[in-house]
């Protein structure tokens, strides 16, 4: 599909995006670029990419498609940094965990004859680094791309293509509503988990089993990761976080006013929704 791709951030994302894109034989040359050495290092090591640098401009020469695999800020601010470099014709994608303000922001920075496609891939782990790179991440899940009035159709569908050949089932919605579905499903969790982790402190937490392990793990996600994908989603994540205090309100005036069978509700109501997935 493609002559050169470039990764930029070989994390967890970008290191199994290299993987996968080298086994299904998506790109002749798998570019890769880091701010650090030893993650080169480590990304060579396992194949992840066939070669890799510290300078973002050099990596980006030559490439028909860019990768964006950082966390959400310093997406805007790497655009900024190559917008003049870039060979008309090339195709930048990313791998954000939030649209709206990417989208905008990137669209407003490159040049024309540059097509960007915002891609948000459901995928990932609590994990962070290249050394817990997977190539068979991506398969079976849902890739969100966005759609705005300047969306290239050629350069979406091409896109649409990448990511189904990396296994995933894919949907286009425009960069306003990815934030919203994402906020309640993916960002709300995020907040749950990281203030329980944070209630619990120092609570016998050695005697913890599989339900506060299950319900804390994603706490162990990349804290610089998910500080901008908070800041970038403000609004939506607020909203969603007075549902959740509503929703615990709720539990908090049954065992107020000893209403067992109103309690006995909430929980046949959860059970019935969750039991759907």
């Amino acid at each position: 599909m493609f002559n050169r791709v470039t990764i930029i951030g070989l994390g967890l994302i970008g290191g199994s995006l290299g993987l996968a894109i080298k086994e299904k034989r998506i790109a002749r040359e798998v570019i890769g670029v880091s701010r650090r050495k030893s993650t080169i290092k480590r990304a060579l090591s396992i194949k992840a990419v066939d070669c890799a640098t510290l300078d973002v401009k050099k990596g980006v020469k030559g490439a028909d498609l860019i990768i964006f695999a950082t966390p959400v800020l310093k997406i805007i601010s790497i655009a900024k940094t190559i917008s003049d470099v870039l060979e008309e014709g090339v195709i930048v994608t990313d791998a954000g965990s939030t649209k709206e303000r990417i989208v905008k922001d990137i669209e407003s920075i490159l040049p024309d004859g540059i097509s960007f496609i915002g891609s948000h891939p459901l995928a990932g782990s609590e994990k962070s680094g290249v050394q817990y790179a997977d190539k068979d991440l991506f398969k079976g899940a849902w890739c969100i791309l966005t759609k705005s009035p300047r969306t290239d159709p050629k350069a979406l569908k091409k896109i649409e293509k990448f990511w189904r050949r990396l296994g995933m089932k894919v949907k286009v919605t425009s960069p306003k509503r990815h934030d919203k579905i994402v906020s309640a499903l993916s960002h709300l969790p995020h907040a749950v988990s990281v203030a329980l982790t944070n209630a619990c402190r120092g609570k016998d937490l050695h005697l913890a089993a599989g339900g506060f392990k299950d319900t804390t793990r994603i706490a162990s996600g990349s804290p610089e990761l998910w500080k901008d994908i908070f800041v970038t989603n403000k609004k939506n994540i607020l909203r969603d976080i007075s549902t959740l205090e509503k929703e615990l309100s709720k539990i908090k005036a049954a065992l107020k006013n000893n209403d067992s069978a109103r309690l006995l509700r909430l929980f046949n109501r959860a059970k019935d929704t969750r039991d759907i997935l």
